[in-house]
């Protein structure tokens, strides 16, 4: 098969005769049709590599059942489906808490375990989940980054008549805020320095979009909820200081380097009383049947997120273009 494989930081390329997996106990072989480039694979590609190689990486993707487990009668060949990448063990505090992203002893399809960046994919049956009659696996590969956006909003506590402002027009700010929307925003704000960001979001449809750089700020009233999904330290401080007193921030993106606070920051965080929430991946127990829904009614504008649709072979090209900084895009998707 076809594989993009990584070998170690900064080594890649796509393989044409790759060894395919085959089914086996309890896993699925699926043939991958869209796997979305996330900003998390971009380090793992160019600097740290990932935790054993060679790795096929790709946790955001939907295809087909190639090959459903031996034995098994819940998927028949062909069928659409799309894939959450965790892969929990089911057994240790976290798995038992009701939340198996806590999981301590996972696996992840696509950093520890091969993932969607080749034409076959072994996956566990109980990670895929049938794309309703009419969905394309196109929006289907959406189906990991949306339950991410999903439970920001969730964790967040945020309720309709509430107003929010996000930092950070990538794909998983914009789809929370189109989550908010979902829930019956009052008022919503997006913040980006990008300005192919922002006519990205205003096509998108939020009607509310700023650039932090060029808009002072100040002149906002104060948020219930503030979301830092852009990674930057700046967009953190800023965040703190529209948070109203008894808000909530919720931190999304990550830096790549130690984000420092100072001490009037920190302060104004704890005079107002603001609810610092960390929020990470998923809850694959409760929200899989309400964004597969959501996708069956096309609620959501997906096709104006995708930038660039690519073949597997120029996927190197494009990731240390996007790497340099030479290309802008919103999401990647890799038609296999």
């Amino acid at each position: 098969m076809r594989a993009l494989v990584l070998y170690g930081p900064g080594e890649f390329g796509v393989e044409q005769d790759w060894p395919a997996p085959r089914p086996k106990p309890g896993w699925a072989l699926v043939r991958a049709a869209y796997s979305g480039i996330c900003g998390s694979d971009m380090p793992r590609f160019l600097a740290t590599g990932s935790y054993h190689h060679p790795m096929i990486l790709g946790h955001e993707f939907a295809g087909y059942v190639e090959a459903p487990a031996p034995g098994s009668q819940r998927f028949q060949p062909g069928q659409a489906v799309a894939v959450l990448p965790l892969i929990p063990c089911g057994d240790c505090e976290g798995c038992r808490s009701g939340e198996p992203f806590h999981c301590t002893r996972y696996q992840f399809l696509g950093s520890r375990n091969d993932g969607g960046y080749a034409e076959y994919c072994l996956v566990p049956e109980d990670n895929l989940l049938p794309l309703p009659a009419g969905v394309d696996p196109l929006f289907g590969a959406f189906m990991e980054p949306l339950s991410v956006a999903l439970h920001v909003a969730r964790r967040s506590q945020f309720t309709a008549g509430q107003s929010a402002l996000i930092f950070g027009a990538g794909p998983i700010g914009l789809l929370i805020g189109l989550w908010l929307k979902v829930f019956g925003a009052r008022r919503l704000v997006i913040a980006d320095v990008r300005p192919e960001s922002i006519a990205l979001a205003l096509r998108l449809g939020f009607d509310n979009v700023v650039n932090p750089q060029e808009t002072d700020l100040a002149g906002l009233s104060a948020f219930d909820l503030c979301i830092e999904a852009a990674g930057a330290r700046s967009a953190l401080l800023s965040a703190i200081d529209k948070t109203r007193h008894k808000g909530v921030l919720t931190v999304v993106g990550r830096d790549t380097k130690d984000t420092v606070l100072p001490l009037k920051s920190f302060e104004s965080l704890m005079r107002k009383e603001i609810s610092l929430l960390g929020c990470w991946g998923y809850n694959m127990l409760q929200d899989q049947e309400f964004v597969l829904e959501m996708l069956r009614q096309g609620r959501f504008p997906l096709e104006v997120l995708v930038t660039h649709e690519i073949s597997l072979e120029a996927a190197p090209a494009v990731i240390r273009a996007i790497g340099a900084g030479s290309m802008y895009c919103c999401k990647v998707m890799i038609k296999l």
